[in-house]
């Protein structure tokens, strides 16, 4: 017995360990979610919840992170993998850090931008998170914002917030109503969003494209003693400060800049953004743990709840796959049972021998039929076909048979009814099977994907499983382990709620 317990235990762990990884995963991110640790690094590593930081605000773009931090610092930060050494970095005093903050709130809307915005690859942000709510409490509606934005969205989730370009020569913003509700909503950013825009930065920024990344191809008289390009100082008046001042310098920062803003705020040398990256990290580093922590499931969650129909769609569905299954099966099999014939052992080999062949290969028979009938974007398309099973009535049938014939007989006496016995006799002492029975018919709607898309393709209709699909095809490692994670949870509480009844019945009559 101990033996077998061990055995137990050890299969336990085996389906428990992925479930913990798989909720581990989902409360990674781009920089991490390759590392395998069970219990997320930056969690208790205050570099790994600075390279999360970074990586984020800059939206993993490495040429904006080294103009900050430098080449060598840009790829530690943002690797996929755990890092050869840690980034140093120094952190403002606080009369340095209430200067800065103070440098922020004085900059005019083109001397910052917004960061932590979506990127390429990546699946929501915390920037359009946030701009969404802020239109959801301006306007209401999705349809309100299309008309005063003259666009056209589905849900709020596809609303991203407008381009900025202020340090690209010649840009100017689109005028109109969404422009001044982004100005607006800029205003009520966190100071930790923005991020300045220095003619030191452009300066950098010009020569690092100029040169192709390689320091080492910039004349000696523009370099200087500069190792990266994040070290090289604009020197006004020079030859190499005209051509840059020719060729990317809006014209915008010829007269006012965040550079000089600083300078006048009681700061010297350049903006210390790194430094004050760094201070607010550790500052708030319960607070960022928390967010990034839940950030994947909140995106998922939003994603799923505002998105369509698919709770509403699944939860009808699996309520009428249940529906069906506990009201055909037990008549079918109770029939079987209480009234043999010489074909009932030829009638349940049919019914097993259905079972023979995989889902997929009726899929497209059903398809067909469902479509003569003028079934398909319907629950009945997606409820009809597995209204009975071979299986289960097989199982029921056995279970029926079991039942003291006494019982039947003595209601018969009284003068009871057919229905009446099955509905006070046969169905209460069955309710460990049916409970094992309405388990399976919620696991398998619940958990359709492929029959559900191909029967129901109209959006509307879609449920839960397939929106989760289509939700790992352009989402992230990380976000698309979140998205499974809130998926498993349904089929665990109904679990905990029925077992219960189901482990009254483990060992079944029919089957001794």
């Amino acid at each position: 017995m101990a033996a077998l317990y061990l055995v137990l235990i050890a299969g336990s762990i085996t389906m428990v360990y992925p479930f913990l990884m798989m909720i581990s995963t989902g409360m990674k991110g781009p920089t991490d979610q390759n590392d395998n640790r069970l219990v997320p690094a930056f969690l208790s590593d205050e570099f790994e919840m600075f390279r999360k930081f970074v990586d984020d605000k800059y939206s993993g773009n490495p040429e904006r992170i080294a103009l900050i931090y430098g080449d060598a610092a840009s790829f530690q930060l943002i690797s996929t993998s755990p890092p050869d050494e840690v980034v140093q970095v120094n952190v403002l005093a606080d009369s340095e850090y209430v200067r800065y903050e103070t440098f922020l709130k004085s900059l005019a809307p083109d001397e910052w931008e917004a960061g932590f915005r979506d990127a390429q690859g990546r699946w929501g942000s915390r920037l359009s998170s946030l701009y969404q709510d802020f239109l959801r409490k301006q306007y209401g509606s999705v349809d309100a914002v299309n008309r005063a934005y003259l666009e056209q969205h589905v849900v709020f989730q596809t609303i991203q917030p407008p381009v900025e370009r202020f340090e690209v020569n010649r840009w100017e913003p689109k005028p109109g109503a969404k422009w001044s509700d982004w100005l607006r909503f800029r205003e009520t950013l966190p100071l930790y969003f923005r991020i300045p825009i220095t003619v030191r930065g452009m300066y950098q920024a010009f020569f690092r494209s100029k040169y192709k990344n390689r320091i080492q191809a910039v004349p000696s008289d523009v370099r200087g003693n500069a190792m990266d390009f994040c070290d090289l100082e604009p020197a006004i008046g020079s030859r190499a400060f005209r051509e840059f001042e020719a060729g990317a310098l809006p014209d915008r920062y010829r007269f006012h800049s965040a550079d000089e803003k600083w300078l006048e705020a009681g700061g010297t040398g350049a903006p210390p953004i790194a430094e004050y990256e760094s201070s607010f990290v550790r500052r708030n580093l319960a607070e960022l743990r928390r967010d990034y922590s839940a950030r994947n499931y909140d995106q998922v969650l939003d994603y799923v709840l505002l998105h369509g129909r698919a709770v509403w769609n699944t939860a009808l569905f699996c309520f009428l796959a249940v529906a069906t299954q506990l009201i055909v099966n037990p008549l079918a099999a109770y029939a079987l049972s209480r009234y043999p014939m010489k074909m009932t052992g030829k009638i349940l080999l049919f019914l097993l021998a259905a079972m023979a062949f995989p889902a997929e290969v009726t899929m497209i028979p059903s398809f067909l039929l469902l479509r003569d009938l003028g079934l398909l974007n319907t629950f009945a398309a997606l409820v009809l076909p597995t209204a009975a099973s071979g299986y289960t009535i097989y199982l029921l049938k056995g279970f029926f048979d079991s039942q003291p014939r006494e019982l039947f007989e003595s209601g018969a006496m009284d003068g009871a009814k057919e229905w009446q016995m099955f509905r006070k006799i046969a169905i209460p002492l069955s309710k460990p099977v049916l409970a094992v029975a309405a388990l399976g018919a919620f696991a398998g709607a619940y958990g359709a994907f492929m029959y559900a898309f191909v029967v129901a393709q109209d959006q509307r209709m879609w449920t839960l499983m397939v929106w989760v699909y289509q939700l790992q095809a352009r989402a992230p490692k990380a976000t698309t382990m979140a998205a499974l994670t809130l998926a498993a949870l349904p089929t665990v509480v109904v679990f905990l709620f029925a077992q219960r009844v189901i482990l009254r019945g483990i060992i079944l009559p029919g089957e001794k």
